[in-house]
């Protein structure tokens, strides 16, 4: 299943219900010093001026003009840690994003991402086509999604296929880390731009995503630069 999917399994509720209980005890929350003020519960003002001005040319659906963060991510990249928000829109709650912030020394990237596909092999040939060490395509220098737009390799030099880079990432269904689950990440960066001259560029990360289930799947995501400053934590 999709993270998403799994999300709601884990959790046994609506996932907008990440509000409810915000005090445990003497139990110390997980997220009280999150980048940008932000925890599970939050409600963020998303800017929608790249989605005013580009339009269709952004593949990703716009998100709504507030959104609820409802499962929080955490990925551990060595010198940095790449925070992962997961929202739904508080107009549509169908309506699904990830807010993903990376951090060292300070915010070093900010992105918005949506899913744009997920794809569930069944064979081993179908699984080689995604990730098969020698000529999978998640990891070769060029993605091209379905409307024959090509995106260029962001991660990593070279002209050949480069390995998937894999991490873990812990998911966190409430605030005091009572409910979480982890999804290993074999994933590759593609970008393009939309308007060069003004850099607003878009992206698909193509991952494998294994759960704690034991379900497998491809998740392509489709995602742009968010300006951190840009982003009002209403709660």
């Amino acid at each position: 299943m999709g993270v998403f999917n799994l999300f709601k399994a884990v959790a046994g509720k609506k996932v907008g219900e990440a509000r409810e209980t915000l005090t445990k005890g003497k139990k110390e929350p997980i997220d009280t010093s999150l980048p940008l003020q932000i925890h599970l519960g939050s409600s963020l003002v998303l800017d929608q001026t790249p989605f005013l001005i580009h339009g269709e040319a952004i593949t990703q659906p716009q998100p709504g003009a507030e959104s609820l963060v409802f499962a929080y991510g955490r990925i551990d990249l060595g010198e940095s840690v790449a925070h992962r928000f997961y929202l739904e829109s508080a107009a549509d709650p169908e309506v699904k994003s990830v807010l993903q912030v990376v951090e060292g020394d300070g915010i070093e990237e900010c992105r918005l991402f949506a899913t744009l596909d997920e794809i569930y092999p069944e064979s081993a040939d179908e699984w080689a086509f995604w990730i098969g060490e020698e000529d999978g395509y998640i990891g070769l220098p060029a993605f091209e999604d379905k409307q024959g737009r090509l995106y260029d390799r962001v991660w990593g030099d070279g002209e050949g296929r480069m390995a998937p880079n894999e991490f873990t990432e812990t998911l966190y269904l409430d605030r005091f880390g009572e409910k979480t689950a982890s999804v290993a990440h074999a994933s590759m960066l593609y970008g393009r731009w939309i308007d060069e001259e003004s850099e607003m560029a878009e992206y698909i990360l193509a991952s494998r995503e294994e759960h704690t289930d034991g379900s497998a799947l491809i998740q392509l995501s489709s995602g742009i630069d968010v300006i951190p400053e840009s982003i009002t934590v209403k709660y």
